[in-house]
């Protein structure tokens, strides 16, 4: 039997080795074949003699206590992977136990020959995937061997660095050096504990700042290249990576029982793990390492205890996102759900600010979550103050909890009246800040004192909307807490605290808001869902109301935090429609409580009043009278201060418009605005400044009656916003608009205005000017630069200023707000329909506009269309085209042609534009350079654009539509329509039918195609398309020779500009139905084509063959397209037009 055994091991040794006599002759090797028999011998279980395993034993035992020289040579060449497994385990062992009982007869060299072979044999044992794991443990047990062996400090930073070396060769290879770092943690936690008691330092110890950067460094690297990997569908190079960071994992949770709680966070282990929560592969590993670290004493030194503190609240931010990310971990687990959220709430509650602000995020995504309907458009949160709310971590808190499934509400019943009770008792201490004044029974430690105010609002927004949710869940625990605590505070004000109690009142009024916004949300709809629980919410807010109703104070401050409070109480006086006129009332005692020099509280409570106005809607029909009178009276007896009058104008306009009763609408209106007529009609103030530009010029002096101008205007505006007819009249059955008597008195004033303010701009005016006037006019360096500024802010919510000595910037803001206002109520105006064009003088409108317009500036041009002409031509009624929109047009066409092709001119032969605008300007080259460019292309465009308003298919329904027939095509003349017929019904017929205004509009669109701006001509692709179907279709020879020659060129001419690229395709279809509709009645067609570079007579005759050959327009244009590409050297793509 031991023959068999002896020659299965030779034999298998050869197979193995190769069997080379030469090393085998040497005696170590075979002293090393014999001890191989013998593990061989021991380890097989087939063999029963257990006498020959007894004296095998005894021989290996001897070969461990023998020569120590010996032992570390046969055990080196026995771990070899030429060796049967048994015996490389065998080996193994025994160089363990030559480490641990017998390292100090070794010499250091020799120390360093069995450490380096220790590694190189860890390396060759991890590469191979194939590997035995009792081999791989084995090998892991003796390096560790060796570090605990190792005594000096440097050797033990050497093999360090090798095992660090050893992990950068792979995942298999830092797998292993991960479990060595594991195995050393485990074998030396005991004599860790007690060297750290005795302030001895091991090495390992000392070595733990570089072991933990090179754990977190490992951890980074391997979940990255994990994700990776399974990315790109390399399964098992992920798994080995996953490996990796598991390894890594233990390793780190070892270390947690002994190392410094403050080095897990100095070297961002803490951020690492935390990373990892959200993996639900590694999640399980990453909580334990939460759990161990939450687990440790608190050390009792001060310096010690700060940095553990420090390192425990960014467990507890982990611990937070642990409960959103995670929850679903504990979700069916009742007790364990239960206890979480008591922890949570002592977080919240705790008189630490960090801790109680970390847990607010979770709170805030819990109860959003619990209280919002996922399914609803706006979830989750995107627009508004939610949004501000909801990000960062609020955010991902928020969002995690969206996909838990189902047991919502389960969750919600644990969310009870004690706690719901407590957030909100501590959500009202700390929503004001420290050096604020609190509601009576606080004793918190609030926000940290080097939280900045932005901060601070965030922080107080979040709170505002937390108490909004409980008070969703709970709403008669979340409103007996607000009225109580806010009648709680209304009774401890004092005049002398007025200043500061003022932050902690608009705090209060703000949740009080939030809340009644969430309960009162819908026409019937209420929090709770419940007639009971209605009726209780009844009971409280009218009881809260009523003491703020009979609060009175006098001090300003105070008086605007109470507005604040009955703005808050809104939501609630909607549906209590019996406390409306005391609402109104006390609004109105407080407005005339507060002298003029509280201008912002008064404007404060008008705007409150407007807010009011919208909110009640119908309820408010029965006071409409009596509030309108009182409005009426007060601006009568001078009780109104600039700009309150007009913003109350905007609120009851809006009440009037919804009462429904037309008669009761009008009445309404009356009171409203016959202290504004009185003085806006008045004859001597108009004769004295709007008849002369002198009158101009003193009126720019007189400061109260321009700011009376402009703030007029802006009540005009408010009152017909707040009319809006428009969407009113659809369901009512009144067809006059409820301002429309109005009219004929409010616009000849202003069309005065507009009239004088244009006729500044003429040459005789401007020489007579004062200079603050002139510089007024000019444009600024800020217009300049971004002439969207060129809008004035609207007064609607605000005051117009100018003071008494009318001064540059206050001329200029005024010219500003007469332009942007009159036309915003001319556009209103004009909205009205029918009853805007009985109330003006059609001749009146063009010459106030008109009259200067050879001297206005680009900008002024651009806004005057854009503002009201455009509008104009849109809604005007087909018989007042000629009487108006003729006599508007023509001279303003003729202008823009003249004064746009001056300047086109000029920019594109000498580089610079001269628009009208900058003579005068003082700025450098560049900006001026870029300016006029600027002001010129805009103008160029509002132009176009008019022309494309004109041309709408709406305007246009006479224009005849272009079929294919041969007729036409062969330039027969009797399917033409006569051009006269259509002027009633075509806008662009009427126009061209005009002399001066068609050489206008031609010449424009002619020299159109020239300049430089894509724009300009895709704005005239209808205008293009209009005047081509008139020539085509009508009997008007002028015209058809204008297309078929003038017109023809200049589009092909405009397709090699660069800029008009995206225009191509229709730029060539016209082409096509140029010549195929016109070139057999003209021979201009064919004469323009044959100017062309590069179009020989041949090529001309197989593009007609070919037209000939197909009627489809698609390929008519493709055909024209092809032969065009040829004729001027271009590259023509008829598809670059998307939106054909």
């Amino acid at each position: 039997m031991a023959m068999k055994e002896e020659d299965l091991v030779v034999r298998g040794k050869e197979e193995m080795i190769g069997a080379d006599d030469s090393h085998i002759e040497s005696e170590t090797k075979t002293l090393a074949t014999t001890v191989s028999r013998q593990i061989l011998l021991v380890s097989d279980s087939t063999v029963v003699d257990d006498a020959c395993k007894e004296t095998a034993l005894t021989y290996l035992e001897s070969i461990k206590t023998g020569n120590v020289g010996v032992l570390s040579e046969v055990s080196l060449l026995l771990v070899a992977k030429e060796w049967p497994l048994q015996v490389r385990i065998y080996a193994s062992k025994m160089l363990q136990y030559l480490v641990k009982q017998r390292w100090d007869e070794l010499s250091s060299s020799e120390h360093m020959k069995i450490g380096d072979a220790s590694f190189e044999l860890m390396s060759e044992v991890a590469a191979n995937p194939c590997e035995e794991f009792e081999m791989k443990s084995e090998t892991i047990t003796l390096v560790a061997e060796i570090f605990e062996k190792e005594e000096d400090l440097e050797m033990w930073q050497e093999l360090f660095l090798s095992l660090v070396s050893l992990s950068s060769k792979g995942p298999l290879q830092a797998e292993m050096a991960l479990k060595v770092v594991k195995r050393l943690s485990e074998h030396h936690i005991d004599h860790i504990k007690e060297e750290l008691k005795d302030n001895k330092h091991s090495h390992l110890l000392q070595g733990l700042p570089d072991i933990l950067v090179w754990l977190h460094d490992l951890l980074e690297k391997h979940f990255g290249d994990a994700r990776n990997a399974e990315g790109r569908g390399k399964v098992e190079l992920a798994k080995q990576h996953s490996d990796v960071v598991v390894a890594c994992l233990n390793a780190i949770n070892s270390l947690t029982e002994w190392a410094p709680v403050p080095d897990f966070a100095e070297y961002k282990i803490v951020d690492q793990c935390g990373s990892l929560l959200s993996s639900t592969e590694f999640c399980r590993l990453a909580c334990m390492f939460v759990k161990l670290i939450c687990s440790r004493e608190r050390p009792t030194d001060a310096s010690s205890g700060a940095e553990f503190d420090s390192t425990i609240l960014r467990i507890c931010k982990t611990m937070v996102a642990l409960g959103s990310s995670n929850l679903k971990c504990i979700f069916t687990d009742s007790s364990a759900i239960a206890l979480y959220l008591k922890q949570m709430l002592g977080f919240f509650e705790h008189y630490k600010f960090d801790l109680h602000y970390e847990s607010l995020f979770f709170w805030l995504g819990l109860m959003d979550y619990l209280t919002s309907d996922l399914n609803a458009p706006s979830y989750p949160h995107k627009k508004g103050t939610a949004s501000e709310v909801f990000t960062g971590p609020a955010s991902e808190v928020f969002n995690s909890f969206r996909h838990l499934d189902g047991g919502k509400k389960d969750l919600l019943l644990l969310i009870d009246d004690d706690i719901a009770s407590k957030m909100l008792d501590v959500s009202f201490q700390r929503m004001n800040k420290n050096e604020e004044v609190l509601l009576p029974g606080t004793n918190l430690s609030l926000e940290p004192s080097n939280f900045t105010h932005e901060e601070f609002c965030k922080y107080q927004k979040r709170l505002f909307v937390l108490i909004r949710l409980i008070s969703a869940h709970k709403p008669i625990i979340g409103s007996t807490k607000l009225s109580s605590t806010t009648i709680m505070l209304i009774k401890s004000i004092s005049v002398p605290s007025a200043p500061c109690i003022q932050y902690a009142m608009k705090s209060q009024s703000t949740a009080l808001e939030g809340v009644l916004r969430r309960l009162y949300r819908g026409t019937d709809e209420f929090a709770g869902g419940s007639s009971e629980v209605h009726s209780q919410l009844h009971v409280i807010f009218e009881g809260l109301l009523q003491e703020l109703l009979n609060v009175n104070w006098t001090e300003p401050v105070i008086i605007q935090a109470h507005v604040d409070y009955l703005n808050a109480m809104i939501p609630f006086v909607k549906y209590f429609p019996d406390a409306l006129g005391s609402f109104i009332d006390k609004m109105f005692a407080l407005l005339t409580s507060l002298p003029p020099a509280s201008r912002r509280a008064r404007l404060y409570i008008c705007l409150s009043l407007t807010r009011i106005a919208k909110a009640a809607d119908k309820s408010f029909t029965p006071h409409l009278k009596g509030v309108a009178d009182k409005v009426a009276r007060l601006q009568r007896e001078g009780a109104f201060l600039p700009g309150e009058h007009k913003s109350l104008v905007e609120g009851f306009s809006t009440m009037t418009s919804a009462s429904g009763v037309q008669t009761q609408q009008q009445d309404s209106f009356e009171l409203l605005l016959e202290p504004v007529r009185q003085q806006w009609t008045q004859p001597e103030w108009q004769n004295e400044y709007l008849s002369t530009p002198s009158g101009f010029i003193q009126l720019c002096s007189n400061a109260p009656l321009i700011r009376s101008i402009v703030n007029t205007v802006a009540v005009f505006e408010n009152a017909l916003k707040g009319c809006n007819f428009k969407k009113r009249k659809l369901n009512t059955f009144e067809t006059t608009h409820p301002l429309a008597c109005h009219l004929s008195w409010m616009l000849p004033p202003l069309l005065k205005l507009f009239r004088v303010i244009n006729s500044l701009s003429s040459p005789e005016v401007y020489q007579t000017l004062p200079t603050n006037l002139k510089e007024a006019m000019k444009i600024t360096e800020a217009e300049l630069r971004s002439p969207k500024r060129n809008k004035s802010r609207k007064l609607t919510k605000g005051l117009f200023t100018y003071s008494s000595q009318g001064n540059t910037c206050d001329i200029r803001n005024c010219l500003r707000a007469i332009r942007d206002i009159g036309y915003r109520v001319l556009d209103l105006s004009v909205a009205m329909g029918e009853t805007f064009y009985t109330s003006i003088d059609a001749n009146e409108v063009a010459v106030t506009f008109t009259e200067n317009i050879s001297w206005m500036e680009f900008r002024h041009i651009k806004q005057l269309i854009n503002s009201f002409v455009g509008v104009l031509v849109k809604s005007c009624p087909a018989d007042m085209w000629e009487s108006l929109l003729v006599v508007l047009l023509s001279p303003l066409l003729t202008h823009c042609q003249r004064a746009l092709s001056s300047s086109w001119t000029s920019l594109l032969s000498e580089g610079k534009a001269n628009v009208p605008d900058l003579r005068g300007f003082e700025g450098g080259e560049k900006l001026i350079s870029e300016g006029e460019i600027k002001l010129l292309i805009d103008l160029s465009r509002s132009t176009s654009d008019l022309l494309s308003v004109i041309s709408a298919p709406e305007l246009n329904t006479g224009l005849p539509v272009l079929k294919h027939s041969d007729k036409l095509v062969h330039g027969e003349m009797s399917p033409l329509k006569d051009f006269n017929e259509l002027k009633s019904n075509s806008l662009v017929s009427l126009l061209l039918s005009s002399r001066n205004l068609a050489d206008s509009v031609m010449q424009f669109s002619l020299q159109a195609c020239t300049w430089r701006d894509g724009i300009t001509n895709s704005n005239l692709r209808l205008f293009f398309i209009s005047v081509v179907h008139l020539a085509i279709t009508t009997n008007n020879g002028e015209l058809r020779e204008f297309v078929a020659k003038d017109l023809f060129h200049a589009i092909i001419m405009s397709l090699t500009i660069d800029e008009n690229v995206n225009n191509s395709s229709v730029l060539v279809g016209l082409c096509s139905e140029i010549f195929v509709y016109l070139s057999q009645r003209n021979p201009a067609p064919r004469q323009v084509l044959l100017s062309l570079p590069y179009l020989s007579h041949d090529v001309l005759l197989d593009f007609e063959k070919a037209l000939a050959e197909t009627y489809e327009p698609k390929k008519q244009k493709q055909i024209t397209s092809n032969m065009l590409a040829l004729a001027l050297g271009i590259s023509l793509d008829t598809q670059a037009d998307k939106g054909t």
